[in-house]
Order: structure tokens, then C-alpha cells, then sequence
């Protein structure tokens, strides 16, 4: 008789329709029977420690998945606290230095302020004192002129012109009478 898978029910004898084979090699139900066993009992061995320590470390991952999670929101609460803070700092540390800045800048203004003064100062001192030797020059050249005019008229003169000019211009000036 020829294996068949469905040897344990057909014959090939074609006046039974029904037949149960007793030769149990010969069936594939053995077969069938023996793989399934070994099947469940290589599960029950290997496969079912291997899915127990795989289902321990997905929950141990997601454990430690959660405490991840914990410690990055506290992470975080903390480093938005500091930012905070530091921006607090920062805020405080610009209105600080703006206002030390402005303090330096008016400072500065003040001297150079003071030294312009001081310089516009000297300088119309020094104009008005150029201005009185200008008009001393002037008044010194106006004398040199009309002294160095009058001599030359004086010395033109004869000596008797020249005495009644001197008692003229003596009683001109004040001078006391003879």
C-alpha cells in the first residue's frame, strides 16, 4: 500500500469505502503526532524560558523606559528653573551695566565738557590779551609816529622857534608858568 496523507482513512481496495489502517508507520497520524510532542515539548524547553526572560526585559526596559522619562522631566524642570534664573540674572546684569554705561557716557561728557570750557576759556583770554597788545602796539606806534613827526618838525625848527615851542607845549600840558 502506498503512503498517502490519508492513508489512516482510504485503502485502495475499491470495494470498502472506509478502512482503518493498522500499521501505524505506515499512517501519517503517527507522524503527525510525534512531530506535534517534540513541537511542544522544545517549546516547553527552549522557547518558553527564552519568551519569559524576553517578556522580564521589554518590562524591564520599559521600567527603566519610565524612570528615563522621570529623570528627563526633572532634568528638565531643573534646567528651565536655572534658565530662568540665569535670564533673571541676565535681565538684571543688562539694566546694571546700561545704567553703569550711561553713567561712564555722561562722565566722559562732563570732562570733555569741562575741557572745551577750559579751552574756549583760555582762548578768549588769550584773543582779549593778543587784542590788548594789538592795541598797545598801536597805541605805541601811534605815539612813534607822531613823536617821530613832531621831530622831525622840531628839528626843522631854529632854536629859537624850538625853545617857544617847548614853552608851548609844556603850558599845553600843564606845565608851570615863568
Amino acid at each position: 500500500m502506498e503512503g498517502n496523507l490519508f492513508s489512516f482513512l482510504l485503502n485502495n481496495h475499491e470495494e470498502a469505502f472506509l478502512e482503518v489502517n493498522p500499521n501505524l508507520l505506515e499512517t501519517n497520524v503517527f507522524n503527525i503526532a510525534l512531530l506535534v510532542g517534540l513541537l511542544i515539548y522544545g517549546y516547553q524547553t527552549s522557547f518558553s524560558l527564552t519568551l519569559e526572560a524576553r517578556q522580564k526585559d521589554i518590562v524591564q526596559t520599559i521600567e527603566n523606559a519610565q524612570k528615563d522619562v522621570l529623570n528627563a522631566t526633572n532634568y528638565y524642570y531643573f534646567a528651565e528653573k536655572g534658565f530662568t534664573q540665569s535670564f533673571f540674572w541676565l535681565q538684571s546684569w543688562k539694566t546694571l551695566y546700561e545704567k553703569e554705561k550711561i553713567d561712564v557716557v555722561e562722565k566722559k561728557y562732563g570732562i570733555v565738557k569741562a575741557n572745551l570750557l577750559e579751552t574756549f576759556t583760555t582762548t578768549d583770554n588769550l584773543i582779549v590779551n593778543f587784542e590788548k597788545k594789538a592795541f598797545l602796539s598801536l597805541q605805541r606806534y601811534i605815539l612813534l609816529l607822531t613823536a617821530s613827526k613832531i621831530l622831525r618838525k622840531f628839528l626843522v625848527l631854529s632854536q629859537d622857534e624850538q625853545s617857544k615851542f617847548i614853552e608851548a607845549t609844556f603850558l599845553r600840558l600843564g606845565g608851570t608858568d615863568k
